[in-house]
């Protein structure tokens, strides 16, 4: 009977070891899509971003040209009525300064210009990629989530078909979420994990009686040989 419980025990460990490979697919699935939606929301914030400073560079032209053409028709004002030639020359000064700063602003909008349109061609490339992707993500968990669900089942007839005792040891042991499963087996007379040392009439009741024991230190349960 022991030896049966024990069978079951490393059977439990063994679906649980798959189910966590599936649970596994899903979270890589899931990581590799959110990966993705942060790339597009980046794009989505340059693109924004990208946007709002064209339409503040337009206004600064708009207003650049505004001052050039009132610097423009001060001077031809000046020049009709024979006006001071160093007054001319200064508001001639002043559209060329104005006409300087036109084209600096003028070759930033060309610049935004041409990011948003990079931003978003690459904006509509991720959109298609995320497509994608979700398409084949959603393939890969729900055939995950499947195979979770017949785990899940087996793995609970078998907890039924465990003793109790065997059965409260092993929820115990399990929520102790300890590294590389819940067995562990005696070597040389230590655990193999933690290398505790074993006494003999404990490896006795191990190993020859295939009595349920856990060890003292690391928790985990002993596998007699055999089982």
């Amino acid at each position: 009977m022991s030896v049966d419980s024990f069978l079951k025990l490393k059977e439990i460990d063994s679906l649980s070891k798959m189910r966590i490979k599936y649970l596994t697919q899903i979270k890589e699935q899931d990581d590799r899509l959110s990966k993705l939606y942060e790339k597009r929301q980046a794009s989505q914030d340059l693109t924004s971003s990208l946007k709002h400073d064209l339409v503040q560079r337009e206004m600064e032209l708009v207003e650049v040209e505004k001052n050039i053409k009132r610097a423009a028709t001060q001077k031809q004002n000046l020049l009709d009525i024979g006006g001071d030639e160093k007054k001319v020359l200064a508001f001639q000064v002043e559209v060329d300064e104005w006409e300087l700063k036109g084209f600096d602003i003028f070759e930033a909008i060309e610049k935004h210009q041409s990011d948003l349109t990079d931003s978003q061609t690459f904006s509509q490339g991720i959109e298609k990629t995320i497509k994608e992707i979700e398409a084949e993500a959603t393939s890969i968990k729900e055939a995950a989530s499947k195979e979770i669900a017949n785990l899940d089942l087996r793995i609970d007839l078998l907890n039924q078909e465990l003793p109790e005792d065997f059965l409260n040891i092993l929820k115990r042991t399990y929520a102790k979420n300890l590294a590389q499963g819940p067995f562990t087996r005696i070597e040389q007379g230590s655990c193999y994990f933690c290398r505790a040392r074993i006494s003999r009439t404990e490896e006795s009741e191990i190993d020859m009686q295939k009595g349920l024991k856990v060890c003292n230190q690391c928790s985990r349960i002993f596998l007699p040989y055999g089982s």
